[in-house]
C-alpha cells in the first residue's frame, strides 16, 4: 500500500524528464557530486521549468531529481553543503547534501521505466 502512495505522488509531483534539453553539468568541489541542470519547458517570461539532478560522481548512480521553476537559471556550489540550481525562483532548486532520504527514493524510483 505504501509503494502505491508513493508511486502516486511521484507521478502527481514530477515532471517527464525525456524532453529536457540545454544541459549544463559542474562537479562538485570535493568531487563527490555532479550536478545537471536541464530545460524541461519554456513558457515565457519569467517561469521556464526546469530539472535538476545530483550523481555521485564516483558510481554515476542518480541521488537526487527535482523540478523546479526559475527566472534566473544557474549551478551553484555551497561549499559541502548543497547545490543551488538558480537565483531566485522557487525553495526546490536548493538541494542539501548529503541527499535525504525522501530525495533519495524520488531518484530511485524516477529513474524506473
Amino acid at each position: 500500500m505504501l509503494t502505491v502512495a508513493f508511486a502516486v505522488l511521484l507521478v502527481v509531483t514530477h515532471t517527464d524528464h525525456r524532453n529536457a534539453s540545454e544541459c549544463i553539468k559542474s562537479t562538485s568541489k570535493n568531487g563527490r557530486y555532479t550536478a545537471e541542470r536541464c530545460l524541461l519547458q519554456w513558457r515565457g517570461g519569467n517561469d521556464p521549468a526546469y530539472l535538476g539532478q545530483v550523481y555521485d560522481a564516483a558510481s554515476g548512480k542518480l541521488l537526487v531529481r527535482r523540478t523546479f521553476s526559475t527566472p534566473v537559471p544557474e549551478l551553484i556550489w555551497v561549499d559541502d553543503e548543497g547545490v543551488s540550481f538558480s537565483r531566485g525562483g522557487d525553495d526546490a532548486s536548493f538541494i542539501k547534501l548529503p541527499p535525504s532520504f525522501y530525495d533519495r527514493m524520488i531518484a530511485r524510483f524516477s529513474s524506473i521505466g
